[in-house]
């Protein structure tokens, strides 16, 4: 136990960059002691504590500067009886995080299966049956886009009630007190069912962020099974909410450690781990994640490959420090630019199609009782308007899709051929599609791109379809599609610079994790994701300072560039 507790510790120190409090035994909440026993040692001592359950555990905490540095240690002189509760409570948390683990690790593969069958049965299969020899790729991939937006519309309005978005987890786990999630009972099938049919259809939002909202789901309702009525449930709750997204999140990328980082990030308005979440919720995190790697390796895939699989080319042999630094500092303003135009984008989209003046209804009645006209009607209307908006946002993806096949679905199966300049063809991706369905493209997804302007129209494409997905409010996450968007429109500046192809790797990597970061706010975990996903070829040492420090300048210069962000922060 001593030994996790160290490297636990050792992690937090790394990390730094913000001060928090971490208890001296990473404590994870578990059983309640005697609350007779607790008030008697209070009368004894004549000492106030906030309460016999979390608060009083804490024994010793160390302030850690911003620097990593030990500032001091208090000793609130609990009794050896919080010791063993201590002990007892760290034990039964690991086993309720490790449960975590498993069961979202269960659920990110089942669902990643069923969206895999899905996105081959509809893209693949479906148009050999309709004889492709014959087949309209522009109505094609219009007609399939135009109808997954009004299945969207019909269902998302029928399950209303029932969802349950990244938007409200961020709005959630960044407010202050105790957090409740809704009952997985209710929101976890509609929220995978809506986000397999937003990816299915092509959309270019990932799973990523239904899969934080599922495992959140999960882990909270373990939580109240396990707790009962605690008095400190919230608390509770909030630890294996993150566990069980940073759990889900590991089994569908297949990436250890990000999904934990990437949760505790998101949920805090600047570049550090959430400060409430992080100091209880660190080491569950962790632990989920590492036993949902294990679920996914040892049990359901335990013969395929360990490691990345994206390859950046191979970069200049002596990358100076100073080339470093200046390309990082450009690539940090650059991708914050990307991300303040996009979630502006994306505001000025849902101020138009989701903003208009409803007439305001009176609930009046007449002599018999009933009640007006209007608001039977306001009843009978109030799913045209989502079903519509989806219908045309789909119907816009589509055409969007059909003139660049390479836009569609969320990127992160397609990824490859962004970042090799189109060097690798679409079609020979994960999600590449037949050359007929993309015989209608304006540039060419099975040849490299021949100028600048080639790859800029494919990034800004890219990041178009992204913002009229988020603004339509179709559930799924922006992780992989901003990468997918900011790496042809590096290639495109590297081209119009004349930049040596030795450096171009560096300037794709550098403006991937800043574009992204400056969105989510999520810097580290953005360096965590592209590092383990890069295959065994790719210069890590050579690039990861200065894509770590991108990815940093990136969220400090949104942060200048706009008040606003892309999701609304509690208080």
């Amino acid at each position: 136990m001593k030994r996790i507790n160290n490297l636990l510790l050792l992690l937090v120190l790394v990390l730094g960059g913000q001060d928090v409090q971490v208890s001296s035994s990473f404590h994870l909440p578990g059983k309640k002691i005697n609350t007779k026993y607790c008030r008697h040692q209070q009368q004894q001592q004549q000492q106030q504590r906030p309460s016999c359950g979390i608060a009083a555990s804490r024994s010793t905490a160390m302030k850690i500067s911003s620097g990593g540095g030990v500032v001091g240690e208090v000793d609130s002189g609990v009794g050896e009886v919080d010791k063993v509760y201590r002990r007892h409570a760290d034990g039964r948390g690991i086993k309720v995080s490790i449960i975590v683990g498993v069961i979202t690790a269960a659920m990110g593969y089942l669902y990643g299966k069923v969206l895999s069958f899905s996105v081959t049965t509809l893209w693949h299969t479906l148009p050999s049956m309709l004889h492709m020899e014959t087949l309209n790729p522009t109505y094609f991939i219009t007609g399939i886009c135009t109808i997954g937006g009004l299945l969207m519309g019909i269902l998302s309005s029928a399950l209303s009630s029932s969802t349950f978005t990244v938007a409200d987890f961020v709005s959630l786990f960044s407010s202050s007190g105790p957090k409740t999630l809704p009952s997985s009972r209710v929101h976890l099938l509609p929220l995978l069912l809506l986000s397999l049919v937003t990816s299915t259809f092509g959309f270019s939002v990932g799973p990523e962020a239904p899969m934080v909202c599922a495992g959140a789901l999960i882990g909270a309702s373990i939580a109240r099974y396990w707790y009962g009525e605690n008095v400190d449930n919230g608390n509770h709750q909030e630890t294996l909410a993150y566990a069980g997204a940073a759990g889900a999140l590991t089994a569908f990328m297949g990436i250890p450690l990000a999904g934990s980082i990437f949760a505790l990030e998101l949920t805090s308005s600047h570049a550090g781990l959430n400060k409430a979440g992080g100091k209880r919720a660190l080491s569950s995190t962790i632990i989920s994640s590492i036993a949902a790697l294990i679920t996914i390796r040892a049990v359901f895939e335990p013969y395929s490959a360990i490691g990345g699989h994206f390859d950046y080319g191979k970069v200049v042999a002596l990358l100076s420090g100073r080339t470093m630094i200046v390309t990082s500092v450009a690539c940090g303003a650059g991708g914050a630019l990307l991300g303040t135009v996009f979630h502006k984008l994306v505001a000025i989209i849902k101020k138009i199609a989701w903003n208009t003046k409803i007439p305001p209804i009176v609930n009046t009645t007449n002599n018999n009782g009933a009640k007006s006209d209007s608001i039977n009607k306001k009843k009978n209307i109030s799913w045209i308007r989502p079903v519509f908006i989806k219908t045309l946002i789909g119907l816009l993806v589509g055409i969007i899709s059909s003139n660049y096949p390479q836009t569609l679905f969320w990127g992160e199966g397609s990824l490859q051929t962004m970042i090799s300049g189109q060097q690798i063809a679409f079609i020979d991706t994960k999600h590449g599609l037949s050359h007929l369905l993309t015989s209608s493209a304006l540039v060419d997804p099975s040849l490299p791109f021949e100028t600048a302007a080639a790859a800029a129209q494919v990034g800004l494409a890219k990041l178009l379809a992204i913002a009229l997905a988020c603004a339509g409010k179709f559930p799924g996450g922006i992780i992989f599609p901003l990468m997918f968007a900011a790496a042809p429109l590096a290639h495109s500046i590297s081209s119009l610079l004349s930049v040596s192809s030795g450096l171009v790797p560096v300037i794709v990597m550098c403006l991937m994790a800043a574009t992204q970061a400056s969105v989510t706010r999520t810097p580290l975990a953005t360096v965590l994701i592209l590092s383990l996903s890069a295959s065994a070829q790719t210069q890590l040492s050579v690039l990861l300072p200065g894509m770590i420090l991108s990815s940093y300048l990136g969220v400090y210069f949104s942060s200048l560039l706009s008040r606003n962000s892309y999701f609304s922060y509690g208080w």
